[in-house]
C-alpha cells in the first residue's frame, strides 16, 4: 500500500470520527484494516422500506462503505445492510451520483447517503429501483421523510440566539407570499487542517465542513434557514 493512499485513509478515518462525534444521528458501529478501509455506520433517520408488499416506516439504518483498491482514484463502494425502498438504492449498492473526483471527502458520501435515506435527495431519472421510483414519484408531496441536515454542528452560538425563531418553511407559505432571498454565510477562519467553518446567518450555528464539501446551499439544522454557500 503506498503512503499516500495511507495518508488519506487516516486522513479520512479521523475526519470521520470527528464527524460523527459532531451529529447526533450518524454513528460509527465498525471498522476494518489499520488504517481503515472498511466502515460501517448507523444512521437514525426516517425512510420508508417495503415488508410484506407494503410500504412502512424505518428509522434505523446500517450501511457499510468500502475503499477500493485505487481509492480515492475510484469512488467509494456503498451498500446497505438493512432494506431500504429508495429509487436509488439496490441491495448490491447506493447510488451517491455519478461524478465522483479524488478530491472529493469521504464526509460528503456519508452526509449525501443520509439526505438519500431521509428522501431529501432521490434521481428518478435512472433508478436503481423502479418501483421504488414509481412510488416516489406518485408521493413527492411526502417528501422530505426526514428533515434533518446532516451538516456536523461545530459548537453553540457565540451569542444567544432570538428567543422566537422563524417557523419552518412550507410548501403552502411558499404559494401565498414571494420567499425572502437566500442569505449568505459570512466566511470564518478555518478551525484546522483540512475544515472550514460555515456560520448560519440566522440563528449562528457554527457547522465544521471539509475543504473539497461542493454543496452550493445548505439548510441549517436549528432555524432551517437555507444557507448559501456560494460566497464561502
Amino acid at each position: 500500500m503506498s503512503n499516500v493512499r495511507l495518508r488519506r485513509l487516516a486522513a479520512d478515518y479521523e475526519k470521520l470520527k470527528e464527524y460523527v462525534r459532531l451529529h447526533p444521528r450518524v454513528s460509527l458501529l465498525q471498522v476494518v484494516g489499520d488504517p481503515p478501509e472498511k466502515f460501517q455506520l448507523q444512521y437514525v433517520i426516517k425512510s420508508v422500506r417495503m415488508q410484506n408488499q407494503e410500504i412502512v416506516p424505518i428509522q434505523n439504518h446500517t450501511v457499510e462503505i468500502s475503499l477500493p483498491r485505487n481509492y480515492p482514484r475510484t469512488p467509494p463502494q456503498c451498500r446497505m445492510l438493512t432494506p431500504v425502498f429508495h429509487p436509488n438504492i439496490a441491495p448490491h449498492a447506493i447510488c451517491v451520483g455519478d461524478h465522483w473526483s479524488a478530491g472529493e471527502s469521504l464526509q460528503s458520501i456519508i452526509m449525501r447517503i443520509g439526505e438519500i435515506l431521509a428522501y431529501q435527495s432521490y434521481n428518478l431519472k435512472s433508478p436503481l429501483n423502479g418501483e421504488a421510483a414509481r412510488w416516489a414519484e406518485e408521493n413527492c408531496d411526502q417528501f422530505p421523510l426526514d428533515r434533518v441536515s446532516l451538516l456536523p454542528e461545530e459548537e453553540a452560538p457565540a451569542r444567544p440566539a432570538p428567543q422566537t425563531r422563524p417557523a419552518p418553511r412550507t410548501r403552502q407559505a411558499s404559494q401565498t407570499k414571494a420567499a425572502p432571498q437566500t442569505k449568505t454565510a459570512p466566511q470564518a477562519n478555518p478551525a484546522s487542517e483540512g475544515y472550514k467553518i460555515l456560520v448560519c446567518p440566522n440563528c449562528e450555528a457554527r457547522y465544521r465542513l471539509p475543504e473539497t464539501f461542493d454543496k452550493k446551499k445548505v439548510r441549517c439544522k436549528k432555524c432551517e434557514e437555507i444557507i448559501d454557500l456560494s460566497g464561502v
